[in-house]
């Protein structure tokens, strides 16, 4: 058995606990022998149709079983799977689909919506093969493929340096960047997880979408890489949440602040039977300490951490005990994992001094994909820089003071400001555009337009909001438009003063 895949894990627990159950979702549960058979028939089942190591599968998918068996499947078989975000339009994931050259793409009839847009306007030329939940004409049904296949062994040629996945993060040129994730990427991301506390009879809630890191690696992969059971929901639902971990005795699960106060100020909060949880993981913004106090007069801690895409998820992590000594940090670094704070020369900052987070460590990507220029401008000498600007205390504890330039979290949603201004200039009417965040007292930002008309032009914020419906997903969606009649502010390089049309709305 190869151990250097981590397609291999899922037969690996099956033989220390072939009974134990791996996956639940509603009423259905799938044991980690079931799963490992089920895993297994599909990589040989896609081999069998004709892909072949380093292919390219896409998934565009809510959160169940599938996915999580299409990623170890692909991994098992050597190939690479592009997690989608299903809250995306159908140019944003003709562009990923083309970016990555999926080769085939496994649906589900719900969010078949823009995929038949993609194939009908043949925006999505590389996909030659659709899984589809239900048999239509020239779409392969998931179940008939899945029990098509044979038994077999996994891709004795992986190693580590082999790519497991691709998942797309939102770039500051407006263009979305492919993370390479290796098989050692998530081997190690995920024994970082364990050592902040995940025991193999953890039975943990999954929340966080899979196409995000945090979700796919931070969560899921981590527990079923110790052996345990993860229930899988597919959507965020504060009332459901609540009555799941109630019913099914969830130990714990991760996810963004705005979920957690939402889940709080749920009217069954109060009376929902919270005494199996162990303890919640918040990442993506700094904990309030009014919520980790409502937290702990139910009994429950939180475990807070910082990460990104590109390392696989996890730089740092901090304990419960610390949560109030220790308020706004994110924590220390992980077991495998280096942080350092450094200056505009890449020397060391000293202790509370802010300079941009740094980080290395075999969890750190390979790559961006096809990009080789902003992969060497993004890892140097094999630290990445995040662009993230914090301190480091006296003890290690890493303090983030500043976000990636222009960057916007709304939710645990990251919104870059350029992608919407692009998607903006294409409006026959706007001259100038301005994208940024703003305060929000329930998602933490929420993101903001300022649109200067074309000469001779007129154009109202309900005809720029109408417009932007349906080229741009729904969460980057600017709450307001503001239409200005001066020109943008610029400093003498012409680089729009941000900070001052951010003072002009928030008055």
């Amino acid at each position: 058995m190869n151990v250097q895949n981590i397609g291999t894990w899922i037969e690996r627990n099956a033989i220390i606990n072939p009974h134990k159950v791996a996956l639940k979702q509603g009423d259905r549960a799938l044991t980690y022998a079931q799963l490992a058979e089920r895993v297994d028939r599909l990589s040989h089942a896609l081999l069998a149709r004709g892909f072949r190591k380093g292919d390219r599968i896409a998934i565009l998918l809510r959160n169940n079983i599938a996915f999580l068996e299409m990623v170890f499947a692909t991994a098992r078989a050597g190939m690479i799977a592009v997690p989608l975000n299903w809250r995306l339009v159908a140019d944003e994931l003709a562009f990923i689909l083309g970016d990555s050259g999926s080769s085939a793409l496994l649906y589900e009839t719900a969010l078949g919506g823009p995929v038949a847009d993609l194939v009908t306007r043949g925006k999505a030329p590389s996909v030659r093969v659709l899984l589809d939940g239900a048999p239509t004409d020239g779409v392969l049904d998931y179940e008939t493929l899945l029990t098509s296949g044979a038994r077999g062994d996994a891709d004795n040629t992986v190693t580590f340096e082999t790519a497991h996945v691709i998942m797309y993060t939102a770039g500051t040129t407006g263009r979305p960047k492919g993370v390479v994730l290796t098989h050692g990427n998530t081997h190690y991301q995920c024994v970082n997880a364990l050592h902040l506390g995940i025991l193999p009879d953890v039975r943990a809630l999954a929340v966080l979408p899979f196409f995000h890191v945090g979700g796919l690696h931070g969560s899921a992969l981590a527990v079923l890489c110790i052996g345990g059971t993860l229930v899988v929901v597919d959507r965020f639902d504060p009332g459901e949440i609540l009555q799941i971990i109630e019913t099914e005795k969830v130990h714990g699960l991760v996810g963004v602040p705005a979920m957690f106060l939402f889940m709080a100020q749920h009217p069954n909060f109060a009376k929902t039977d919270l005494s199996s949880v162990a303890v919640l993981t918040a990442g993506g913004a700094p904990l309030p300490v009014p919520l980790i106090e409502t937290y702990e007069k139910r009994g429950v801690l939180f475990r807070q951490g910082y990460g990104l895409t590109e390392c696989s998820a996890g730089v740092t992590g901090m304990d419960p005990a610390d949560a109030y000594r220790k308020a706004g940090s994110a924590g220390k670094a992980c077991f495998y994992t280096e942080v350092r704070v450094v200056d505009a020369h890449g020397e060391t900052c000293p202790p509370n001094e802010a300079g941009e987070v740094v980080v290395r460590g075999p969890n750190v990507m390979r790559e961006y994909w096809g990009l080789p220029k902003e992969t060497a401008e993004t890892v140097r000498k094999d630290w990445l820089h995040t662009g993230d600007i914090g301190k480091m205390d006296e003890e290690g504890y890493l303090y983030l003071v500043d976000r990636k330039k222009e960057m916007i979290i709304s939710g645990g949603e990251n919104i870059f400001p350029a992608e919407i201004e692009n998607v903006l200039f294409g409006h026959p009417a706007v001259g100038e555009c301005a994208v940024f965040g703003v305060t929000d007292p329930k998602f933490g930002e929420r993101p903001v337009a300022v649109v200067v008309p074309r000469s001779g032009a007129s154009v109202t914020s309900e005809e720029i909001l109408a417009w932007l419906d349906g080229r741009l997903a729904r969460y980057k969606m600017p709450r307001e438009v503001h239409v200005r009649a001066a020109a943008l502010p610029r400093n003498a390089a012409g680089k729009v003063l941000k900070p001052a049309l951010r003072d002009e709305i928030v008055r």
